[in-house]
């Protein structure tokens, strides 16, 4: 028998799910001083489930309400309830919105994050959001609907989060004028590592912001058993290089254009945890049209 996603909740009917949170809490003075400001859903294959426990857990003094829905062939399965979260194991997907909607704090922004399975009602469970973070295994059937859930509601991606680093990098380069004056000279785009769906969201993203960067030829580069993505190089006359460095913890930027010394520096990539990547979309409520756009235009890669 399968580990239920709360080993420590307490089995409840759906209909006292409330007064279980409730009482979790305490007395009332209790109540006050731990006052919630949001609610995380998180929906997903039960395999996809289990490491967000952990990662929700590590955010417990942010004040939110966490919500965690496996996917399976119950239409009413048991809830079990701990503190200020509440599992549904096993719930049929098409259920799925109408458990969001009746377990979502309605009056607090409510953050769902979607870790893969049917697309079929994605697009309901995003009108039920005020951000829909995404991060499926493989994403390119809920990429296509990027442009309509982008309609209702702000939508990313954890992958697109994992790249901040790097994209701020290579934006960086080009507050250097020397690097600006050689936009005409760079007719290249490699990027490698093991994760095709990141290489491609990186190069969509430089393809939708580089002025004329459709003469860019494009090179995707399966680096198997290295970091997600290894290294990025825009060249042809010259260069700018972004690789991995310190066992995969830091990026080493350098740089080769013309009237400009050669230079290198290396920075960290920061805590890629899923508990840090979360609380970062947690803070976040704008709609990210950067990512729309990148997910555009690494759709007409080859």
């Amino acid at each position: 028998m399968n580990e239920p996603l709360l080993p420590s909740g307490v089995d409840v009917p759906f209909l006292d799910i409330e007064s279980a949170l409730a009482g979790s809490y305490g007395d009332a003075r209790q109540a006050a001083g731990m006052a919630l400001t949001a609610t995380i859903v998180v929906s997903g294959p039960p395999d996809r489930l289990a490491p967000c426990v952990q990662a929700l857990a590590e955010l417990k003094d942010v004040g939110v309400r966490t919500v965690l829905i496996s996917y399976g062939d119950n239409p009413a399965p048991a809830a079990r309830v701990s503190n200020r979260t509440v599992s549904l194991d096993g719930l049929r997907t098409e259920y799925l919105n109408n458990a969001v909607a009746a377990l979502r704090l309605s009056s607090l922004p409510t953050l769902v994050w979607w870790r893969g399975g049917d697309v079929g009602n994605i697009e309901g469970l995003a009108a039920l959001a005020d951000r829909l973070v995404l991060d499926a295994e493989d994403p390119r059937e809920v990429w296509a609907l990027v442009e309509n859930i982008a309609k209702s509601t702000s939508v990313t991606d954890l992958r697109w989060t994992r790249l901040t680093r790097w994209r701020a990098l290579m934006a960086h380069f080009f507050d250097i004028p020397e690097v600006r004056a050689a936009l005409p000279d760079f007719r290249t785009l490699r990027v490698e590592g093991s994760d095709d769906h990141a290489l491609r969201l990186f190069a969509g993203w430089v393809l939708s912001i580089l002025p004329a960067a459709d003469r860019l030829k494009i090179e995707i580069v399966d680096r198997k058993g290295e970091a997600a993505i290894e290294a990025v190089t825009l060249g042809g006359g010259q260069e700018l290089v972004l690789r991995t460095a310190g066992r995969h913890t830091c990026v080493e930027t350098s740089a080769r254009v013309k009237n400009l010394a050669s230079s290198s520096r290396i920075v960290s990539l920061g805590d890629q945890q899923l508990a840090t990547l979360l609380g970062e979309e947690l803070r976040i409520r704008a709609r990210d049209v950067a990512f729309e756009r990148a997910v555009v235009a690494s759709r007409n890669l080859p």
